[in-house]
This record gives C-alpha cells, sequence and structure tokens, in this order.
C-alpha cells in the first residue's frame, strides 16, 4: 500500500512559473496576458525587481470603474504593493489567514528571497477540501467495535 502526500504547505500547491511583466507594460496588455494563460493576477516587475502585482479586481476598481483608458495606462499605475508574500513551506492555513488579514485573494510564494510561485485562494480552498475529503474517506474505511 503506498501513502499518498496531500498538499499541507504551499509549495505543493502554488502554480510556477509566475507570470511577470515590467511596471510599463500597458494594461490593456496585462489583461491580454491574463486572459491568455487563464490567470487571475500578473506580478509587476522594476528592473527584473518584483515590485507588486496587478489583479482583475485592481483592473476593475482602479481602471475601469474610473473609466481609464486600458491603453493608456500602466500597469505600475494601478498595481497594489508592496507585495504580500509565504515562505513555500509555509502551512496553507497559516497562508490562508494571512491572505485573509490582508484582504488579498493571491499570495506570492517565495524561497527564500526568490520567488518561486504564487497561490490563489481557489488554489487553497482545492488543496483543504482534497485533504478534507482524504481524511473523512480514512475514517469511513474504520471498522467500529460492535
Amino acid at each position: 500500500m503506498t501513502v499518498e502526500k496531500f498538499p499541507s504547505v504551499v509549495g505543493d500547491i502554488m502554480s510556477h512559473p509566475v507570470s511577470t511583466v515590467d511596471e510599463d507594460t500597458l494594461v490593456k496588455d496585462v489583461a491580454e496576458l491574463m486572459t491568455s494563460r487563464g490567470i487571475g493576477s500578473v506580478i509587476i516587475t522594476q528592473g527584473g525587481v518584483p515590485k507588486g502585482i496587478v489583479t482583475k479586481r485592481d483592473i476593475i476598481q482602479r481602471l475601469v470603474t474610473k473609466c481609464g483608458d486600458p491603453c493608456q495606462h500602466k500597469a505600475g499605475a494601478i498595481m497594489s504593493s508592496p507585495l504580500i508574500t509565504t515562505q513555500k513551506d509555509n502551512g496553507i492555513l497559516n497562508a490562508m489567514r494571512k491572505m485573509r488579514e490582508k484582504a488579498i485573494t493571491q499570495i506570492v510564494v517565495m524561497d527564500g528571497f526568490e520567488m518561486v510561485g504564487i497561490v490563489s485562494e481557489r488554489d487553497m480552498i482545492r488543496a483543504v477540501s482534497i485533504s478534507s475529503l482524504a481524511s473523512f474517506t480514512t475514517l469511513l474505511g474504520k471498522k467500529t467495535p460492535t
């Protein structure tokens, strides 16, 4: 019998590599990148260094609701900064708490000082659900004394 490893740390569930663009990239191009890759955020860099994040929510709240033109505005102008991060060996539940405290839906995963991935709220919910179902299935498989 093999024991299957269920996700317990953010490194187990992160998406990688992370999509990045320079702060001078037009919001239109960021939105196109997000659409083509089926992702909800892009990390914004300045001189190759991660400085912020643009999410779908940022585009809506900071540009669309203000009737801004995505062909005129740059990603750096609407990004959320500073980046909220967690280490790849941090527990999923701890990272979920941090996301809730900061009211964010994406968290950048680091390995020391290197950005190695990103985890969404949806990724975390899926991981917790899988672990819960596995625990429940294990309990159902145990025989109860009669």
